[in-house]
């Protein structure tokens, strides 16, 4: 076993005074005093008491020498400044720092009565810029990726740069730290100051095998252990339109030790209050509660979910837009065996506006401006219909396939499906999955078992990405097909009576329903996260690839990559541009619609990296944790790691203790 340990001298050349020892030893030695002869009558008894005397002080004299030696040593040692260091702070001193300062939401948090994470990062960071010399350039990175990292600070200007941040709405992970770091370059002493909230469990990993910097971990611990957040908010029935019923279910969840009591939940449209509830949320629980959405109300494109409760200090607020939809343009394309079940479904009926065309006689720009188009019951199709269907699937638009019994299945080929002949059996149509998103809305209950309908497993849909309704056997009865671009479903069957009772079932209304208006809404979501890059947005009017689109949420405007795909338009918005609200879509002057954003679930997570974590992981020699309360903590601790621990205080207290001996010593002695 290796020990390692040094002890320099911040002023060797003082120790050259540690000659002066021989000063009091030379005196004790040799006695410089003149002797002055005086005369005795008898001098017996004082013999006697010369010898008594001397075997008593010699002793003490030797001790009062010791004492003055060593107060003389340890002042000399003093003002030599020696400094003590060990494998424990053997850390090297680099001219280039990087401070990440994490100034995320749940950074918010309280960790004393007066001071919240937020406050005490501040203070740490400018505790390790004390403790570098003037000399050291400084670098800078904050979860708004605000700066270069090719910006150099000194440490006055650095200091300013702290006092300028504030709280950011975007989120980041200590591996999307430590990546964009190493992606820079950056080689020196990487100082990572937060709470080390946990992303996933081998997030940290990187950070061990990157071995070309050295990394100075300090966790700041909250006071509070638990946060009550919105978990999700989603309608009941998907969607809002004409005189329909909805409800906008919110979930709450409670991630800590700690109940949740009377816990204020209120809904806003448009700034107004529209609904209010008291909620209690139990420890590591989830409390659903439902609003019922009166669709004639103002502002649902600009809604609200709030908590109102002392203890919940950050993440209290939801954003959504309840964007009611205009009427689902359904067009149906027939044939000679067409029947006219999709007729009376959709013609006259306030949530559609439906229109039927023959197959020999098509009106394509007609047809483009489809949600959905429906083809019932076609042997054949056209050149001229395969290609309008080709563009409308590019534009992403939704296609219902009802195929004929005698349905030539190659053609389907060139609309990217591969179609097979089944076995033709007849045979019960299983339970639906209740699990699967498309049924939302449709049951009230879940658990009673259904009476399902029967159909003839006539066709096979071999490249379906989604089986919607299935036989018993486990064959797709209604699926979707897996196309780069657009929806496709597909019937194993048509609807004759012979082929199917389907189109008599109780379930063929809300089947066919959902279909219809998930066109027009599959790609509207009441909510993105800010750390979604792709975002789809359905439009009522056609965009060129000339027009330019802005998000604007009242304060700034935001222009993002974008492109249109149809009807869609999709938007790439790098996270650090973006904040939890409302935001509205521009067009020049024209709002197209709004759109909402709400930060990811996992900053509001309390789960965190312990500092036991931490100190496993800081086993890796370039690794070093360092816990601290205040930044003047944390200048002791850097200067006793890289500059080695100060002595120079024990060494004074040494030497005052020694003078203090020999005074008593020739005092009472």
């Amino acid at each position: 076993m290796t020990i390692y340990t040094v002890l320099t001298f911040a002023n060797p050349a003082v120790l050259w005074g540690l000659l002066a020892l021989a000063i009091p030893i030379i005196i004790h030695l040799f006695n410089f005093r003149r002797v002055k002869r005086v005369q005795f009558s008898n001098i017996a008894l004082l013999k006697k008491v010369k010898e008594e005397s001397s075997s008593k002080r010699k002793p003490v004299e030797l001790l009062i020498l010791l004492s003055r030696l060593l107060f003389i040593a340890f002042l000399i040692l003093t003002f030599a400044q020696p400094i003590f260091k060990d494998k424990a702070n053997d850390q090297q001193l680099s001219d280039e720092v990087l401070i990440y300062l994490d100034n995320s939401l749940s950074m918010d948090m309280p960790v004393s009565s007066q001071q919240s994470a937020f406050d005490r990062a501040y203070s740490l960071s400018a505790g390790v810029v004390d403790a570098y010399p003037e000399s050291a350039q400084f670098r800078f990175l904050e979860n708004g990726y605000g700066n270069s990292l090719n910006t150099s600070y000194t440490a006055s200007t650095i200091k300013d740069r702290f006092t300028e941040l504030e709280l950011s709405g975007v989120g980041r992970s200590m591996a999307e730290i430590q990546s964009r770091i190493a992606a820079n370059g950056f080689k020196g002493d990487v100082y990572l100051i937060s709470d080390f909230q946990k992303n996933n469990e081998n997030e940290l990993a990187s950070i061990a095998s990157d071995t070309l910097r050295n990394y100075y971990l300090m966790p700041i611990e909250g006071d509070n252990d638990s946060n009550l957040y919105f978990d999700t908010a989603y309608l009941e029935n998907s969607f809002l339109l004409g005189a329909m019923k909805n409800n906008l279910k919110v979930v709450l969840k409670n991630e800590g030790s700690e109940d949740f009591k009377d816990v204020n939940l209120r809904l806003f449209f448009d700034g107004q209050l529209a609904s209010t509830a008291l909620l209690n949320v139990s420890a590591n629980g989830i409390k659903e509660h439902v609003f019922e959405v009166d669709q004639s109300a103002k502002g649902l494109n600009k809604a609200r979910v709030t908590l109102d409760d002392s203890k919940v200090l950050f993440d209290n607020e939801y954003f959504l837009t309840l964007n009611n939809i205009g009427k689902v343009v359904v067009h149906e394309v027939k044939g000679p065996a067409s029947n006219r079940y999709i007729e009376q479904l959709y013609a006259e009926n306030e949530l559609f506006n439906y229109q039927a065309f023959n197959a020999n006689n098509i009106d394509n720009n007609e047809l483009l401006q489809s949600d959905i188009i429906i083809l019932n019951q076609l042997s054949d199709f056209s050149n001229q219909l395969i290609s309008a269907l080709n563009t409308f699937l590019e534009r992403n638009g939704t296609v219902l396939i009802i195929p004929a019994a005698e349905s030539n299945f190659q053609t389907f080929s060139q609309l990217g499906l591969n179609i097979r002949f089944d076995s033709d059996e007849r045979l019960g149509l299983g339970q639906p999955n209740f699990q699967n998103p498309f049924f939302d809305g449709v049951f009230e209950n879940t658990n009673e078992a259904i009476a399902m309908p029967e159909a003839s497993i006539t066709f096979r849909l071999m490249n379906s990405e989604l089986g919607v309704l299935s036989f018993k056997n486990g064959r797709e009865f209604l699926s979707k097909a897996e196309l780069s671009l657009g929806n496709a479903y597909f019937f194993a069957s048509d609807f004759s009576a012979n082929s199917t009772s389907f189109p008599n079932h109780s379930l063929f209304v809300p089947v066919m329903y959902k279909l219809a208006l998930g066109s027009k809404v599959n790609l509207s979501k009441l909510y993105y996260v800010t750390d979604e890059q792709t975002m789809v947005y359905p439009l009522e009017e056609n965009l060129t690839a000339n027009d330019i689109v802005t998000l604007s949420d009242g304060q700034r405007k935001i222009t993002p990559d974008q492109r249109i795909s149809g009807k869609n338009l999709i938007m790439e918005i790098p996270k650090d541009e973006l904040s939890a609200g409302h935001y509205t879509i521009l067009k020049g002057e024209t709002t197209l619609g709004t759109i909402a954003f709400n930060q990811s679930k996992a900053e509001s997570s309390m789960e965190r990296h312990s500092f036991e974590e931490l100190e496993i992981l800081a086993q890796a020699k370039h690794i070093n944790v360092i816990q601290a309360e205040d930044g003047l903590e944390v200048n002791r601790e850097l200067t006793a790691g890289i500059k080695g621990i100060n002595l120079w205080k024990y060494a004074l207290m040494l030497g005052l203790f020694f003078l203090f001996v020999e005074v008593i010593l020739i005092r009472y002695l």
